[in-house]
C-alpha cells in the first residue's frame, strides 16, 4: 500500500487534486463573499425602500400623535412587508414595532443604530437580539417633517434567511465540487498513465538489465522527453553491454592467466583481507578458495613473515622480494615477490606471488654435494696412485714391493673405473627412462639368476643366502638386466654388511596387483637418522668401512632411479645391530 501511494502516478494524483480541492475552496469562499456582499447590499435597499415607504405613511401619525393608528399601520405594514419595523422618538422610546408591544421593549436611544442618525448618517449594525432570540441587521432612517427630524424608523432583517441561501450555495458547490473531482481524477488518471506507464516500462527494463538481461530494448516511440530517454537508456544499455563484454574478456584472460600460473598467487585489500587465491596457492596450503576469501593471510599462512612483508608494501608503494620458509602444511621454501595494488593516491591491496624454489634448493644441495663427493671419491684413489707411482720411479726397489705397489695400483685403478662405470651408468638411466620398458620381465627367474651369481661370495663369509619364490612367477615390464642389477646392487650390499655367519633372505610374493620384492638381512643394519639419505648419491653411513668393502657410494641411488623408471616403490626398514631390509613393489603386467 505505501509503495502504491509513492509512485509517481499516486503523487501526481494526490497533487493534482489538493490543488483542485483548494482551488475550489478559495473560490467558494470568493463567491460566498461576493455574494454575501451582493445579497446583503440588495436586501439592505429593499428594506430602505420599505422604510421610506412607512416613513411617508407615518408622517401625519407622527404630527397628530395618534399611535394607536401609528401601531396599527407598522403593523400592518411589517406583515405584508414582512419586515420588522420599529418607530423611535428622538428620546430613544419606541412608539411602535410590527412584532413586540412598544411598552414592554426597553429605551432605544443607545442602540448604535439610533445614535448614527442622530448623528445625520444612516443607522448601519448587526447583532443578536433578545426580543426574537435570532442575528439581526438594523438600518435606521430618520422621519423628516418640514426639514426636521421628528422621529426615527427602524427595519430590521433576520440574517438566518441570508445565511440559509448562502448554505445552499455550498451545498450547490459541493455537488458540483464531488462531480468535478470525480471528472478530474479518471482525467488525471488517464493524464499520468501517459507519463507513468513509460516511466514503469523503463523501471522494468532496468530491473532486467540489473538481472543481467542486457539484450532487452525498451519499445517507446514518442516524441516527448521520455521518449528521448528511452532512446538514451537504450543506447545507455548498448554501451554497458560492450564495456561488460569487454570487461568480461579481460577477465576470462586474467582469471586464465592467473589460473594456468604455477607459482602461487595471493590477492588482499588494503584490510588484509584475501580476496584472490588461485589453484597454485590452493595446493601449496592444502586449502580452497571459497574457504579463504575474507580471512587475514596470518591466519591462512600462519607465517608472520609473509604477513609482515605484505603490511611494509601496503604503507610504502613498492615491490619486494624475499625467500621464506613455511612450515605449513609443510616445510618448504618459497621466493615471494609482493607488489601493491595502486589505486586513486593510495594503494587498495597487494599481491603475492610464491613461488616454490625447495626443489631448486635442494637439487642445488645435491650438487655441492655430488661434486664435493665425486672430487673426494676421485682425489683419494688418484693421490693413492700418484703416490705409489712417484714411489716406484724415484726409488729402485725390490720385485715383490714392486709388485705390492702395482697391486695397489691396479685396485684404486679398478676402483676408479667402477666409479666411472656407476655414474655414466646413473646418467644413462637419467637421459633414458623409458629404455626396455615394453619387454616382459620374469621376477622368479632373475632372482635366481642374480643368486646364483652372488652364491660364491655368501659362501666365502658363509652367509645363508636363501630365496622364498612362488610358483607361478609374477610377470612385469622392463629391462631384465636392470632389474637384475637392482637385485645384485641390494643383495650384495645385504653380503658386504652381514657379518661371518649371517642371514640374507630375498622374498618374492603378489600383493594388492603388484610384485612385492624383499630383501632381508641380520647385519649392521642402518641408523634412524641416516635412512632418509641411503638413496643419496655418495652418502655412506660408515664411509670408512664402505671404501673397505670396495663400494663407490651410487649403487642405491641407481636402485632407486631403476625402481622409479618402471612407477615402482622402494621403501627402507632398519635397526642397529639388528638388520635391514628393503621392500621394493612393482605394478604387475
Amino acid at each position: 500500500m505505501l509503495r502504491k501511494l509513492s509512485s509517481i502516478k499516486s503523487k501526481i494524483l494526490i497533487l493534482y487534486l489538493i490543488l483542485l480541492i483548494v482551488t475550489m475552496v478559495f473560490a467558494g469562499y470568493y463567491l460566498q463573499y461576493s455574494l454575501q456582499n451582493y445579497f446583503s447590499q440588495w436586501m439592505e435597499e429593499e428594506v430602505i425602500k420599505k422604510m421610506e415607504l412607512v416613513t411617508d405613511i407615518i408622517n401625519p401619525l407622527l404630527e397628530e400623535g395618534d399611535l394607536t393608528s401609528l401601531k396599527e399601520v407598522v403593523n400592518n405594514f411589517g406583515d405584508k412587508l414582512e419586515t420588522r419595523f420599529t418607530i423611535i422618538d428622538l428620546e430613544g422610546v419606541p412608539l411602535a414595532d410590527s412584532r413586540e408591544d412598544p411598552q414592554r421593549m426597553e429605551n432605544h436611544l443607545q442602540r448604535p443604530e439610533v445614535q448614527m442618525v442622530l448623528e445625520g448618517e444612516i443607522g448601519r449594525t448587526e447583532r443578536y437580539s433578545s426580543t426574537i432570540d435570532a442575528e439581526m441587521r438594523y438600518i435606521a432612517l430618520p422621519v423628516i417633517k418640514n426639514g426636521e427630524m421628528v422621529g426615527i424608523v427602524r427595519g430590521a432583517m433576520e440574517l438566518d434567511d441570508l445565511q440559509q441561501l448562502f448554505r445552499g450555495i455550498w451545498n450547490v458547490l459541493l455537488r458540483v465540487g464531488v462531480v468535478v473531482i470525480i471528472i478530474s481524477t479518471l482525467l488525471s488518471l488517464k493524464m499520468t498513465e501517459k507519463i507513468t506507464t513509460p516511466i514503469e516500462r523503463i523501471t522494468s527494463a532496468a530491473q532486467k538489465i540489473a538481472n543481467g538481461f542486457l539484450d532487452h530494448k525498451l519499445m517507446i516511440r514518442t516524441e516527448d522527453e521520455i521518449g528521448q530517454l528511452a532512446e538514451m537508456f537504450n543506447y545507455m544499455v548498448s554501451r554497458v553491454k560492450e564495456k561488460i563484454e569487454e570487461l568480461s574478456a579481460e577477465k576470462n584472460k586474467i582469471e586464465t592467466i592467473v589460473t594456468s600460473i604455477a607459482d602461487g598467487v595471493i590477492a588482499v585489500n588494503d584490510q588484509e583481507e584475501v580476496i584472490l587465491f588461485n589453484p597454485a596457492a590452493e595446493d601449496i596450503f592444502g586449502i580452497k578458495e571459497q574457504d579463504v576469501l575474507g580471512k587475514s593471510i596470518i591466519q591462512i599462512t600462519k607465517n608472520y613473515k609473509l604477513d609482515q612483508l605484505i603490511e611494509k608494501t601496503l604503507q610504502q608503494v613498492g615491490i619486494l622480494t624475499e625467500e621464506l620458509e613455511i612450515l605449513l602444511p609443510e616445510k618448504k621454501i618459497f621466493r615471494v615477490q609482493v607488489a601493491p595494488i595502486r589505486g586513486d593516491r593510495k594503494t587498495k591491496g597487494v599481491v603475492a606471488v610464491l613461488r616454490d624454489i625447495t626443489e631448486i634448493r635442494r637439487l642445488e644441495r645435491m650438487r655441492r654435494d655430488f661434486v664435493s663427493n665425486v672430487s673426494h671419491e676421485l682425489k683419494t684413489p688418484l693421490t693413492s696412485i700418484k703416490g705409489y707411482v712417484e714411489t716406484l720411479i724415484d726409488s729402485k726397489l725390490d720385485y715383490e714391493t714392486a709388485q705390492y705397489f702395482l697391486e695397489i695400483i691396479n685396485d684404486e685403478t679398478n676402483r676408479l673405473e667402477r666409479l666411472i662405470t656407476d655414474l655414466l651408468d646413473l646418467s644413462k638411466i637419467e637421459s633414458e627412462p623409458n629404455l626396455g620398458i615394453n619387454q616382459e620381465v620374469d621376477l622368479v627367474e632373475v632372482i635366481k639368476d642374480v643368486s646364483s651369481l652372488l652364491n660364491n661370495k655368501a659362501e666365502e663369509k658363509e652367509i645363508d643366502l636363501k630365496l622364498c619364490l612362488p610358483f607361478e612367477a609374477p610377470i612385469i615390464k622392463g629391462d631384465p638386466d636392470q632389474f637384475a642389477r637392482v637385485m645384485i646392487n641390494l643383495i650384495d650390499n645385504a653380503i658386504k654388511y652381514t657379518p661371518q655367519g649371517g642371514r640374507v633372505k630375498t622374498i618374492l610374493h603378489v600383493e594388492k596387483k603388484e610384485a612385492v620384492i624383499e630383501v632381508e638381512d641380520n647385519g649392521i643394519g642402518i641408523p634412524e637418522q641416516d635412512l632418509e639419505r641411503v638413496f643419496e648419491r655418495f652418502y655412506r653411513v660408515d664411509k670408512a668401512r664402505t671404501r673397505k668393502q670396495g663400494g663407490t657410494g651410487l649403487g642405491l641411488s641407481i636402485v632407486k632411479h631403476i625402481v622409479r623408471q618402471y612407477n615402482g616403490q622402494i621403501d627402507v626398514e632398519s635397526e642397529l645391530e639388528q638388520g635391514t631390509k628393503f621392500i621394493i613393489r612393482f605394478p604387475l603386467l
